[in-house]
């Protein structure tokens, strides 16, 4: 009984720790995104640093012009089919559950 104790004290606590995980590391580096043109493709990665990877991210406030999405590992991507400027907010979630949000402008225009 002494033995079962221990280890559910052992097991608590590393639960505990892994609980506890320092959030405040995670940091969007990107600070901005690039102008994107009408029919062109678009290809550009969102980064981070800090927290545990891996890190997934989603687009949690605003829509994306048409013809673009967030790819799970930060890719800016698609082809924007119509002139939009928009605000999005971007996510990061890391491999601990620490979460971040960040607002983007995005504006793609005619050629």
């Amino acid at each position: 009984m002494k033995k079962l104790f221990i280890v559910s004290l052992v097991v608590l606590s590393l639960a505990a720790i892994a609980y506890a995980a320092d959030c405040s590391t995670l940091t969007f580096i990107t600070e901005s995104l690039p102008g994107f043109t009408v029919g062109s493709p678009a290809h550009f990665d969102i980064e981070v640093s800090g927290g545990t990877a891996p890190y997934h991210f989603a687009v949690t406030g605003g829509v994306l012009p048409p013809g673009m999405h967030i790819t799970g590992s930060g890719g800016v991507r698609g082809v924007p089919t119509t002139v939009a400027d928009v605000t999005v907010f971007v996510t990061v979630t890391d491999a601990n559950g620490c979460q971040l949000t960040s607002a983007y402008a995005v504006r793609s225009d005619n050629p």
